[in-house]
């Protein structure tokens, strides 16, 4: 049975560190961009997420993405 992967949605999510708790750790603040085409490139995806992150007061910790589909026989 042959089974394949039909994109629906994706999104770009951008961690940033916010500041540290009262045990020094790190917190840190999610940013999650919806709507971003399935079939953007990474690097694409990127770039974006780099620029986006330069316009922001923190600094960035991660950059990830979320890709939701649906599996079809075929």
């Amino acid at each position: 049975m042959a089974v394949n992967r039909v994109a629906q949605t994706s999104r770009m999510i951008i961690v940033l560190q916010n500041g540290v708790n009262a045990g020094g750790e790190p917190v840190y603040l999610k940013r999650t961009y919806k709507s971003v085409k399935p079939g953007a490139v990474d690097a694409d995806i990127y770039e974006i997420a780099q620029a986006m992150a330069s316009l922001q007061k923190y600094p960035l910790t991660s950059i990830s993405r979320m890709d939701d589909g649906n599996l079809v026989n075929v």
